[in-house]
């Protein structure tokens, strides 16, 4: 029965003209109840919606709606590589160069940071961990100070395997705002949301956690707006899309590891990404049918965002 409600939602719509609705009335009663048990999942504001060629489906809401700005957690990186990545189609960047080409003087002459190539950030495949606690920790109150703490630092584990880390897409921050020359969330704008014809909210930067994430976990905006974002990175749907088909594949393309591919979360034979910060769960999932599903919650339930990404892949 799950893997037919990827099925039950793409063809809403077509039956949604037809004269007879009643199939169709169902159809969407029974796309809503499926959405209203991953709502369950969650606590504070929250809002769940499906959408389907750029069209919603259906929707769950608590205490908001799926056009209210909510914290994307680290659904932002897959925002960071999308911008990333139309630098790289524009020629602006190559991904096989050293980062360090793109930010001169941010690090260390022989920096075994620095010397790595852009795709390895991209893919979390530098050997950095996560030091954004230890940022905020020592007081550092931007992006940009983190950015350096890392630049700064030097890997923990083996180069070229995956290894989950924020410094990886804070670095990748700083990139974007050095080589589209304006900052972050300006470049992101005209990058990406522009190009959408969506508003896509702003970056958090008011409270001590995410003042210094950035592009690794600051982003708000609406869970329509991920949505649209997410089909527009899916290469195997029709209508407006953010890369060409080449470049589309390019960053579907597994680079180092298979679970994750320039900013995406390969899972459970689906993909999209997840986030967690101390009181938000996120999850973006592209089915099997196309239709992409967006979770955005403010609260600290469940205790992993995988959880819900699982719940909704299971919909097809």
């Amino acid at each position: 029965m799950r893997r037919l409600f990827g099925f039950v939602v793409a063809m809403m719509i077509a039956t949604s003209s037809i004269v007879c609705a009643g199939p169709a009335v169902a159809a969407r009663s029974d796309a809503a109840g499926r959405l209203e048990s991953v709502l369950a999942k969650t606590n504070g504001r929250a809002a769940v919606v499906a959408v389907y060629r750029g069209r919603v489906v259906a929707s769950a809401v608590r205490d908001a709606d799926i056009y209210s700005p909510l914290h994307l957690a680290s659904i932002s990186k897959t925002l960071t590589a999308t911008a990333v990545m139309r630098l790289a189609e524009r020629g602006d960047i190559e991904l096989d160069r050293s980062i360090d080409t793109y930010l001169p003087g941010f690090f260390d002459d022989g920096s075994r940071v620095g010397n790595q190539p852009v795709s390895a950030f991209l893919n979390h495949a530098t050997g950095l961990r996560s030091q954004n606690l230890r940022a905020v920790g020592s007081g550092l109150t931007s992006y940009a100070e983190y950015a350096r703490q890392a630049a700064a630092s030097s890997p923990d584990s083996a180069v070229g395997r995956y290894l989950y880390s924020n410094d990886n897409f804070v670095l990748l921050t700083m990139l974007v705002e050095t080589v589209a020359k304006r900052p972050f969330n300006v470049a992101v704008q005209q990058l990406v949301w522009d190009r959408l014809g969506v508003p896509g909210g702003y970056l958090d930067v008011t409270t001590r956690g995410t003042q210094v994430l950035g592009g690794a976990g600051a982003w708000v905006a609406s869970p329509y707006a991920v949505a649209v974002l997410f089909d527009a990175l899916n290469p195997d749907t029709p209508g407006k899309k953010l890369l060409s088909r080449q470049w589309l594949e390019r960053m579907h393309m597994v680079t180092y590891a298979a679970e994750y591919r320039n900013g995406l979360r390969y899972r459970n034979d689906a993909w999209g990404h997840t986030g967690s910060l101390a009181r938000v769960r996120s999850a973006a999932v592209v089915g099997r049918s196309g239709t992409v599903y967006v979770v955005l919650s403010e609260g600290a339930k469940p205790a992993s965002s995988d959880r819900l990404f699982d719940a909704l892949a299971r919909l097809g």
